[in-house]
């Protein structure tokens, strides 16, 4: 999505939505987000002088990958934010500095949406491994308490070697 500023009004607010497609090459898409079926970008931008205020808002079909089966399952994310365009450096830690008429939004409402994907997604109706054969399921609290206790059951069959 890119908004050409000299064609924004400034005394009334200008909406732009489109369906949004991120190129392979320069946006790379990171487990636990596979895919993205469909994005909807809306901004609402509204031009003062020299900067230009942009409310972005995103509607997303996803596939992510579930934590606990490592399965990929449908998912939607909704997010927005709020971003301050100027053509100037004044300084400012929020301002984005845009040089030439063209503002381009897609890097913008790439790390929008990858700052919405949920850092341990779980599909619907997924439940935590029991454990099985060669491997254990433990909780955070769990793993912390054997990690304080010092005891790894890989050095176990030490403690019946006599030395003497």
């Amino acid at each position: 999505m890119k908004i050409d500023v000299s064609k924004l009004v400034t005394t009334k607010e200008n909406i732009f939505e489109e369906e949004v497609r991120f190129d392979d090459e320069k946006f790379h898409l990171l487990p636990p987000l596979l895919e993205v079926k469909k994005l909807v970008a809306k901004a609402k931008v509204h031009r003062y002088q020299d900067f230009i205020d942009v409310n972005l808002s995103i509607n997303a079909d996803v596939i992510l990958q579930c934590s606990y089966t490592l399965k990929p399952f449908d998912s939607k994310l909704r997010d927005e934010d709020e971003i301050h365009f100027s053509s100037y450096d004044d300084g400012g830690d929020d301002i984005q500095i845009y040089r030439g008429n063209l503002i381009d939004l897609d890097p913008y409402i790439f790390n929008l949406l990858s700052a919405s994907v949920p850092t341990s997604p779980k599909a619907p109706g997924a439940t935590l491994p029991e454990g099985g054969k060669n491997f254990r399921v433990l909780s955070e609290d769990e793993y912390n308490e054997e990690k304080e206790e010092g005891n790894d059951p890989r050095f176990d069959a030490l403690k019946n070697l006599d030395l003497d």
